[in-house]
């Protein structure tokens, strides 16, 4: 199975080198993952409330105490804990710096966020397989005078992207109620619902069925405001065991069985994660194409323009300067020559930066003539217009910053292996994807070199 999943991964790297990187570059589209991404091992994001039990679960998965725990915050930072035969720690600079890890990325977060994080390498047999971070509790609404000093809700964006699976801790005091876990909810995990599980912690600390269904309602209440589904996803009622502990009055056996279905998804990561990149390479080849064919469409608007005025120059200088031939006026001829050129340098400088800045500003308008067809089809409409308003803020950027005059025409080949990649290789990847985990045929992925030469 190792060998068939190295296959897989190769075929994703051969997706991102060609023809998506290729495409990003062009057109200035965010880097696809790098080879220490793609290679990483799978990952499991740890994020809830400060005394959520997040800190304490990972000691109960590894059986060791690697992590500090207690009622009032005892960690700041993002620890990743992983594999190693000796125990040892690292710091962030030393972390980030290291190309054979996958966490080059963070150093575009800045300093402040590098000094939050650790490297901790542990000789449990779970971490052979299986990588855990675990994030700071989360706290009311970080102010930015005194908050934390970085990103938080990007940087857990950042880790929720690239992990395999995400848990969300809540406890019995703190049922979603604090700022940050609201703002990382809309902010930093939505489009990755596919990932999270949901805990409710703690549910030994319930003296009766009543107060247990006080705090489950008032989470419930919490996640509907930030969930964008039309169903609440399923949330895993448990608790971790620990010695000395007063027993609940509550039957526990139901939430002992949340704690071992819970542990039992960890240890089937491995076979999740090739799936979750091949849903992320779907992500980035989407968001690519919207990217590209709209900057494309854009630019062409523009060169069409520029286009247009030049011709409508040339015909006057023409114009002007057979009118001056024919009457006889050679001396005229140098006059004509500067007027024709302060025209064409006034609607260099004037006229058309105008024209793009007014066709930069209908991105919208330019998407929606793209899609009108797709945009019609309803269950598509609302996917299509999200993913949209995710890629429209860069797409603008770029336009703005780099101008549209310097993109070169989209070739119909790079358009064709696109559709091709989306319509076709991807979903037969996946449904081989599926073959080879129930055992069938993994010989039939799909190849990639009978696509129309880029």
């Amino acid at each position: 199975m190792q060998h068939v999943m190295e296959q897989f991964a190769e075929k994703i790297r051969e997706c991102y080198r060609d023809p998506l990187d290729p495409i990003a570059t062009q057109f200035m589209f965010r880097r696809p993952p790098t080879v220490g991404e793609l290679q990483r091992p799978p990952q499991v994001l740890l994020l809830g409330n400060h005394s959520s039990g997040k800190s304490t679960f990972v000691n109960h998965l590894l059986g060791a105490g690697v992590q500090k725990t207690g009622v009032a915050p005892t960690d700041d930072g993002f620890t990743i804990v992983t594999y190693g035969q000796v125990s040892t720690d690292r710091d962030g600079p030393t972390v980030v710096s290291n190309p054979d890890l996958p966490y080059e990325g963070l150093r575009h977060f800045g300093d402040q966020l590098v000094s939050h994080v650790r490297l901790k390498l542990r000789p449990a047999e779970l971490l052979r397989t299986v990588t855990l971070i675990d994030s700071p509790g989360m706290i009311d609404e970080a102010k930015s005078e005194d908050g934390r000093g970085y990103d938080f809700p990007g940087v857990v964006r950042w880790f929720a992207e690239r992990a395999d699976l995400v848990m969300v801790f809540f406890d019995p005091d703190k049922p979603g109620t604090t700022g940050e876990t609201l703002r990382v909810f809309k902010e930093s995990l939505a489009g990755i619902e596919h990932k999270l599980l949901i805990i409710l912690n703690k549910v030994d600390q319930f003296d009766n069925l009543h107060d247990f269904a006080r705090a489950y309602g008032a989470l419930c209440w919490n996640l509907g405001k930030v969930v964008q589904r039309k169903d609440l996803p399923m949330i895993y009622n448990t608790f971790v065991p620990r010695e000395g502990k007063p027993k609940s009055r509550l039957p526990m056996d139901d939430f002992e069985k949340a704690r071992e279905d819970l542990i039992e998804e960890i240890r089937r990561i491995p076979t999740r994660r090739m799936d979750n990149q091949i849903t992320q390479l779907q992500a980035f080849a989407e968001r690519l194409r919207l990217h590209a064919l709209v900057l494309d469409a854009a630019a062409s608007r523009f060169r069409m323009l520029r286009a247009r005025w030049r011709s409508i120059l040339f015909l006057l200088f023409a114009a002007l300067t057979g009118g001056a031939v024919f009457s006889g006026l050679i001396i005229a001829l140098p006059a004509v020559a500067v007027a024709a050129l302060a025209a064409v340098a006034l609607v260099e400088l004037v006229t058309l930066p105008g024209a793009k800045r007014r066709i930069v500003g209908r991105l919208d308008e330019i998407f929606e003539k793209l899609h009108d067809r797709e945009l019609l089809v309803r269950d598509r409409a609302e996917d299509l217009r999200a993913m949209w308003d995710e890629v429209h803020p860069h797409a603008r950027e770029v336009a703005e910053k780099r101008g549209l005059q310097s993109f070169k025409k989209m070739r119909w080949a790079d358009r064709t292996v696109l559709d091709e990649l989306l319509q076709q290789d991807i979903p037969k990847l996946r449904s081989n994807l599926y073959d080879a985990l129930r055992g069938g045929p993994a010989e039939d992925a799909p190849p990639r070199d009978d696509r129309p030469a880029a």
